[in-house]
């Protein structure tokens, strides 16, 4: 075992391990509370657990991976510089540090997955955009799947990487890097386009600025995700850089950022029930009733009805003729009414002979409103 090399003093005295421990301990805390809320909501509050719930609940797991790894990545000596590690702490540190990279790449590439789910449930998009919001999804989770395989692939033998007494052959290790910027440009684009894509829908219904604002804002904090994205792909040439446990544990941060960004971002939309039951009040609608008590999916105590009831408001008369739509003839998410915003009475502006909605929830709004517009274009 070969002695660490001299470095000046105030170099070799740099670590910053506990930064790393720090900043992933923290956001994988707060995202675990987020986690924890957004189940509690779907199976306390509304009695039912879907998709996107259960793919967030593998995001967390490989988010608790990677800090596992990242944990014993940072004891074996990550965050210090390569030159002042003995052999054996520079194979650890090299070993955990590309192992947590793995369950890292997935604690952000799935949630993606679990915002189609959700968006999907509450937009209605017609079959075709269905189809390509999950093959966007899902090619993108292929393609930061590649980093794994290229991060494995690329010494042969594999463990050539951190074990110094196995001799083996590599390839540049620019190969990675250049494929992990191009892989995070993707999902960082499929980020921006799942934020854009709900301010799209609300933007051509009927309700007002405030509330438009606010839902956009709640649906589309995954933005949050696209920038650190971002960031991270300018941190990624340090993946070929010869003082690796000090220069990649950068990437190793912003891994566990963007991970946890992106869990947190899909778990607020899903909190309105929750916020409305502690604090009395729409949190992103612009007014509201207060009849929690009574239980969600009910208004004044009176169960939610089979039907959606929407009255032509043209101004002329309070007698104006209803006109009710089943439940059966459009599809509703059940699991996902009330997950977003609790129920509440769209005024129309005076004199524009907009519909009166009165719903239960902003996904069976969305759901129907998106129905009668592609009805009307057909």
């Amino acid at each position: 075992m070969s002695a660490p090399q001299q470095l000046p003093p105030h170099i070799a005295q740099q670590d910053i391990g506990p930064s790393i421990l720090a900043i992933c301990c923290t956001l994988t805390v707060i995202a675990t509370f987020f986690v924890a809320a957004r189940l509690y909501v779907r199976s306390k509050i509304l009695s039912r657990v879907g998709l996107d719930d259960w793919l967030i609940i593998v995001s967390m797991i490989c988010g608790y991976l990677m800090l596992g790894l990242t944990i014993a990545a940072v004891r074996a000596g990550n965050g210090r510089h390569f030159a002042v590690l003995t052999d054996k702490q520079k194979s650890d540190a090299i070993l955990y540090t590309i192992a947590g990279f793995c369950p890292g790449i997935f604690s952000f590439g799935i949630p993606k997955l679990a915002v189609v789910a959700l968006l999907t449930k509450i937009t209605n998009p017609s079959r075709r955009h269905r189809i390509f919001l999950w093959a966007m999804t899902g090619s993108c989770l292929l393609i930061l799947f590649g980093c794994v395989i290229i991060l494995f692939a690329q010494c042969t033998p594999a463990r050539s990487q951190w074990d110094f007494s196995v001799k083996g052959t590599c390839w540049s290790r620019w190969i990675l890097v250049y494929y992990a910027i191009a892989a995070g440009s993707i999902s960082a684009a499929v980020d921006l386009y799942l934020a854009i894509y709900p301010a799209v829908v609300l933007y051509n219904l009927q309700m007002n600025l405030k509330k438009k604002l606010a839902l956009s804002i709640a649906l589309g904090l995954g933005s949050v995700a696209t920038a650190v994205a971002i960031y991270k792909c300018t941190r990624l040439p340090a993946l070929a850089s010869a003082d690796f446990s000090y220069d990649a544990s950068g990437i190793t941060i912003w891994t566990s950022i963007e991970g946890n960004s992106i869990i947190i971002a899909a778990c607020i939309p899903t909190l309105q029930p929750l916020f409305d039951l502690v604090l009395g009040k729409r949190v992103f609608g612009s007014t509201g009733d207060k009849h929690y008590g009574n239980g969600y999916g009910s208004r004044n105590g009176v169960k939610t009805p089979n039907h959606i009831e929407l009255s032509s408001n043209s101004g002329i008369k309070s007698s104006s003729k209803h006109r009710k739509i089943g439940i059966s003839d459009v599809t509703l998410a059940q699991d996902s009414q009330e997950s977003i915003l609790g129920s509440e009475n769209e005024r129309p502006e005076h004199g524009k002979g907009t519909f009166w909605i009165r719903l239960y929830g902003l996904p069976t709004a969305l759901v129907l409103i998106a129905k009668i517009e592609r009805a009307k274009r057909d």
